[in-house]
């Protein structure tokens, strides 16, 4: 049995032996994607159960969080539909014009949370859906998330990535009890936003690669089965492009597939690694260094999808370099710790604290550590090489997709200069204990010169 073959409802709610070994299941009891769906909600909000087990009936509070523009989109006549089911509601509307998922939300939406309140419906796309998954979970209530845009690929993950410290940190959570994609909503999302969802789509290409190529060289767990369920669903979703661009039906329906059956797969495993790798690295510490400047900035998966046109682009070029593993061996002899603070408190400032504290947890460029993967490099030279083949000829479609609906493709049309894109490129890899590209082609001795390379071609 293949993951693929399963239609999106059979996917969930269910635990399947895996070939690989393990048992995945994705705690969702309900997927609502097409024309019209939202007028389920009632119906599927009369087969909720509770923490306890027991029936959610009309005698419980439903809590209904969104902000001043998925109010305007939808949040009114969510909660028109629940009042008029018969259950008393409340409804907390954010009046910030705009948000990022950082804690301080977390705790203004928990100060807004009625004490009562047995379910919590939210309306909205990236930020209202990590804020509410966040919140949900601490307070043990089920949740449910009607979709305003197809911008992210979080809607059926499992964890929340919240700004903390001024550091973006991935927290345990829970995955929402109903995902509602209604395409007549989604159709009225501004194109950056649908542009954005794709963006999150292709960078799908490389994390699988990532994933793959840290299971030759790290020993990794990897789930074959789940790699190839992500693949299917981008490839659904690069499919019908042209008719994201007319806005049509089924195009966005089959987005905002891709973008759950994304999330199914991060639930499968129990966190991102399906999902994520040097492109949302990037866009990670591209989302801080606005944070830091005090500015909303672009869009998640409008960074993601810029960070994967450029990631494709230097394992392009890494193809063109030599592998010199005696290069990369004195390099990884030379890394000097105290230098290395130095640059991540210049570059992170008051993000880097996290950062230092994660690095004496894993000490990825420790010389020991970073020359037993070299040597598991030049060992399996062979694979990785057609590895990152592959990956670079899927990513080289990214740009034209991107573009045919308005999304960003270059640095140069970022809020960043050219130093603070070099030092992005530099360190984006400490955010997080994953293997991934930045990180081979700094253990390979390649990522200063593939960085000036980046910064000469796009700034």
């Amino acid at each position: 049995m293949s993951f693929k073959e399963l239609s999106i409802n059979e996917l969930i709610n269910h635990e399947f032996d895996c070939s690989c070994g393990r048992k995945h299941i994705a705690n969702i009891e309900n997927i609502a994607i097409g024309k019209g769906v939202v007028a389920k909600l009632p119906e599927i909000m009369a087969s909720q159960k509770l923490e306890d087990g027991s029936a959610l009936t009309t005698a419980d509070k439903v809590f209904v969080v969104a902000d001043v523009n998925t109010w305007a989109v939808a949040g009114e006549k969510v909660l028109d539909l629940i009042k008029g089911a018969g259950y008393p509601t409340e409804s907390y509307v954010f009046p910030h014009k705009s948000m990022h998922a950082e804690d301080k939300f977390a705790d203004e939406m928990k100060e807004h949370l009625p004490a009562d309140t047995k379910l919590i419906v939210a309306v909205g796309s990236g930020t209202l859906n990590d804020l509410t998954r966040y919140v949900a979970f601490h307070a043990g209530i089920p949740y449910y998330i009607v979709a305003t845009a197809p911008s992210m690929d979080g809607y059926a993950s499992n964890v929340s990535p919240l700004i903390h410290n001024n550091l973006k940190i991935t927290y345990e959570a829970r995955c929402a009890e109903a995902i509602i994609g209604d395409t007549e909503i989604l159709a009225t999302a501004p194109d950056v936003m649908i542009a954005a969802g794709l963006g999150d789509v292709l960078g799908k290409y490389l994390a699988i690669n990532d994933w793959k190529m840290s299971e030759i060289i790290n020993n990794e767990y990897y789930c074959p089965e789940v790699g190839e369920l992500v693949l299917y669903s981008v490839k659904k979703c690069v499919d019908t492009v042209p008719g994201l661009v007319k806005r049509d039906s089924d195009a966005l329906q089959y987005l905002m597939e891709s973008l759950v059956l994304i999330g199914i797969a991060m639930s499968y495993i129990g966190f991102s690694r399906p999902a994520s790798a040097s492109e949302h690295h990037i866009s990670h510490f591209l989302e801080m260094k606005s944070i830091f400047k005090g500015e909303y900035g672009e869009l998640h998966g409008t960074c993601v999808g810029m960070a994967t046109c450029i990631v494709g682009d230097m394992y392009a070029k890494a193809l063109t370099l030599p592998m010199d593993y005696d290069k990369a061996r004195r390099h990884a002899e030379a890394f000097d710790y105290p230098t290395w603070e130095k640059e991540i408190h210049r570059t992170f400032e008051a993000g880097a604290g996290e950062v230092i504290k994660l690095y004496d947890k894993v000490h990825q460029n420790d010389p020991e550590v970073v020359e037993k993967r070299i040597d598991a490099i030049q060992n399996n030279e062979a694979k990785l090489i057609a590895l990152i083949q592959n990956v670079v000829e899927d990513t080289k479609k990214a740009p034209e997709l991107l573009k045919s609906l308005g999304g960003l493709t270059s640095p140069a049309q970022f809020n960043v200069t050219k130093e603070e894109f070099k030092d992005i490129l530099m360190y984006a890899k400490e955010l997080r204990n994953r293997y991934a590209a930045l990180q081979f082609f700094y253990d390979m001795d390649m990522l200063d010169e593939l960085s000036d390379y980046i910064i000469e071609k796009y700034m």
